[in-house]
């Protein structure tokens, strides 16, 4: 059933029916209610191609979704898309979502495909990579790119929304040295994350300011209990930031099982806000990503609403372990 002989069963004009759908505030609640409920009872909705057609969109937004680093199973990840989602609904919008997975040369083809072919208005790129193989894909297809997560500074068009990571950084570091610390360990690192990387590079940058020379980083993943443990026993370390709560959580581990005590010999802090921080023992303190602010940030730029990119600041979630 077209949307023609939908109008004449319902007794009025195709365009009344296309505003019942899609701009119910310029209709009566009767006249619409009255048009949805005969359209239930029928089956029958408007055509997306038509609509498309007519309005020069699709109302898809396209999310790039990387799986090389954590999988599906990767839980930050899913609470991004969680939060995508939420404004999708609130916007009345469809999602598309193409994985891929770099270091599988089927699953990028299929996904340099994707980027190609797919009808979306706008393409949300998680976590982007600089120098990235999707690159010239995503310019060929000629919609606009919202990078969440990170930023591209080779492709200065492209809007960004990402988190300071400077601001806690610095934040967590001013706290420890208040606490009385005097040496601090970055623990952990995904060489492949580029948000990992990028806050092991800040970590770098503003250690010196509180804790002049006294200050090291345990890079990789999973990182390296051991190497923490050698520290913390010869008295190398009294602080630690986890590069996110899981490596934070892995730390308070690592300082029990010395027979150190958190937070009385070491202080721990960690960034994400996870549910298992809360229930460790001690409780994780740690900073909270405005996940929610950040995915309805992206979802303006990628329709237009909002023309500026932004960084976001991570909030402080106290617990016992500082």
């Amino acid at each position: 059933m077209n949307i023609r002989e939908f109008s004449q069963r319902a007794g009025v004009s195709t365009a009344t029916v296309s505003r019942a759908f899609h701009e119910p505030d310029k209709l009566t609640e009767t006249t619409r209610k009255r048009i949805i409920s005969l359209a239930d009872e029928l089956g029958y909705y408007p055509s997306p191609s038509g609509r498309a057609l007519v309005r020069g969109r699709h109302d898809v937004l396209g999310v790039v979704w990387p799986l090389e680093v954590e999988g599906a199973e990767a839980s930050f990840a899913q609470r991004i898309l969680a939060a995508l989602t939420g404004h999708l609904v609130k916007n009345d919008l469809d999602l598309l979502v193409c994985p891929l997975d770099r270091r599988e040369s089927a699953a990028l083809a299929h996904a340099k495909r994707t980027l190609q072919r797919s009808r979306c208005d706008a393409w949300i790129l998680l976590y982007p990579r600089q120098n990235d193989v999707l690159t010239a894909s995503l310019k060929k297809s000629g919609k606009p790119v919202v990078c969440l997560m990170g930023s591209l500074p080779e492709c200065p068009e492209w809007k960004c929304v990402q988190l300071n990571q400077k601001s806690w950084i610095d934040d967590a570091l001013r706290r420890l040295k208040a606490a009385g610390c005097s040496n601090v360990t970055f623990f952990g690192s995904r060489p492949d994350e580029p948000d990992h990387e990028q806050r092991r590079k800040v970590f770098s940058e503003c250690a010196p300011k509180y804790f002049a020379s006294r200050f090291q980083t345990i890079a990789g993943w999973p990182p390296d209990t051991g190497e923490l443990r050698r520290q913390l026993l010869s008295g190398k370390c009294d602080a630690i930031i986890g590069v996110d709560d899981n490596a934070a959580l892995l730390a308070l581990e690592v300082c029990g099982k010395a027979g150190l005590s958190v937070p009385k010999d070491i202080k721990v802090v960690g960034i994400d806000n996870i549910p298992q921080a809360r229930f460790a023992s001690p409780s994780l303190t740690t900073y909270r990503q405005p996940l929610d602010e950040m995915a309805g940030c992206a979802v303006d730029l990628a329709l237009g609403r909002r023309t500026r990119s932004r960084s976001f600041d991570a909030l402080l979630v106290p617990g016992n372990s500082l």
